[in-house]
């Protein structure tokens, strides 16, 4: 027997060998079957369902935390969903559904009030905290879902108490929920970035989409029925608190799941710190591990660095020419950036020419500055040799060196004219 070739659907697919029997000249296919794959076609509506909502080459086509995070993120949808079924039902109530006193054009004044202070909340939002949401893309996944329970329980318990200021209440509502729209559907694009390793964005969102409006759909009967035993507000109330409680829990650890390889200010110190203290590079899995996605930092520095800043700042603080050329001296013609302590910040000035990697850089000589104070020049070629060793240790751990996450003013200039 010649064995021809040998063929498999992904990592984890079936086994394939193409051969000619020695009795034989025609090539022949012959399935290896292995316990897996016997299990695996003895559950066709799996296999099934794994091409409906999986995207193609799953689990070689996605990162590694992709099945923990969409686990999570499944059974928070769920919640949410419960969620919105109970406080629709509330709103319909509070603007007097059913009501002989609320007539049809009152009602759609009410509604249109409300859709109109969201349009409102995502356009000045989006401008307000746009940059932010690719910086802390963790952070504000959790704050958009803490947001929109808390909208939700606006129009739950304070609705039907107050039914005469139903429009500014369904207004305020409608306003952190925008801000929810905007927040949780960026950051939903950051991670599903992060998620897509072969460029298969679109697959990836489409897929999670898919997901997402299946669970949608069976949570939205779950919630009629949910509706059918609520006979008084304590167990309105009662219902929602636990729903919303497990759907805070779920998002925490789907957010909790995510491994992000791109250093953003909050990881970048993390790792800065244990780098500068014990000469040992975290790899991403224990960085995002501690990483707070709540409120706060894990590890803050003494003085706020600001990156990509005018030089108009260095010359408001020093004015002396003779100054600000022995700040600019005590740095290598060739760097990308200059850096300059003043009274309210450490700034970052770059270049024209700058790349992501001289911002990361730029920053860890601003962190070496701050741990001493001593001049740069002075010490200038061993932060450059404890640059060089930490960038290849950053790369030998699987972090992404070629592009950053942090938060970069737009003002460059050139000093080498």
């Amino acid at each position: 027997m010649k064995i021809h070739f040998r063929e498999q659907y992904g990592r984890k697919g079936e086994e394939i060998l193409y051969v000619t029997p020695a009795d034989q000249s025609n090539i022949v296919r012959v399935p290896l079957r292995g316990d897996k794959l016997v299990i695996q076609e003895k559950f066709l509506l799996f296999r099934v369902l794994q091409k409906v909502f999986l995207p193609k080459g799953y689990p070689d086509s996605v990162s590694e935390d992709y099945a923990a995070y969409q686990i999570w993120d499944t059974a928070q949808a769920f919640c949410s969903t419960i969620c919105s079924t109970l406080c629709t039902h509330a709103i319909m109530q509070g603007i007097g559904v059913g009501s002989e006193n609320i007539n049809a054009y009152s009602a759609t004044v009410t509604w249109i009030m409300k859709e109109g202070s969201g349009h409102v909340g995502r356009i000045v939002f989006a401008w307000w905290q746009g940059s932010q949401l690719d910086v802390d893309s963790k952070k504000w996944r959790l704050r958009a879902d803490f947001l929109n329970d808390l909208a939700m329980g606006i129009e739950i318990y304070v609705l039907p108490k107050y039914p005469h200021f139903s429009t500014q209440i369904l207004c305020c509502s409608t306003l952190l929920k925008a801000i929810v729209g905007v927040a949780g559907g960026a950051t939903r694009s950051a991670l599903t970035q992060h998620h897509a390793l072969r460029g298969n964005l679109a697959d990836v969102a489409s897929k999670d989409s898919s997901q997402e409006t299946c669970v949608n759909l069976v949570a939205s009967f779950v919630g009629l029925y949910l509706l059918t035993l609520i006979k008084s507000q304590a167990v309105l109330y009662t219902i929602f608190y636990i729903v919303v409680s497990l759907h805070l829990y779920a998002n925490l650890k789907a957010v909790r799941s995510v491994c992000l390889r791109s250093f953003n200010e909050s990881r970048y110190l993390i790792t800065l710190e244990e780098f500068f203290r014990s000469s040992r590079m975290l790899n991403p899995q224990q960085v995002n591990a501690m990483e707070r996605v709540t409120v706060g930092k894990t590890v803050s520095v003494s003085l706020n660095i600001k990156l990509g800043l005018s030089v108009k700042n260095l010359i408001d603080e020093y004015k002396s020419s003779s100054v600000i050329e022995n700040i600019v001296s005590s740095f290598d013609p060739h760097e990308h950036f200059i850096i300059a302590e003043t009274k309210k910040c450490l700034g970052v000035y770059l270049h024209f020419e700058t790349r992501p990697q001289d911002v990361l850089k730029a920053y860890f000589f601003a962190v070496f500055y701050l741990r001493d104070r001593n001049q740069i020049k002075e010490k200038y070629w061993d932060i450059q040799t404890k640059w060089q060793e930490f960038l290849a240790l950053a790369q030998q751990e699987g972090w992404l060196i070629h592009q950053h996450l942090l938060l970069v003013d737009e003002f460059r200039l050139d000093w080498k004219v």
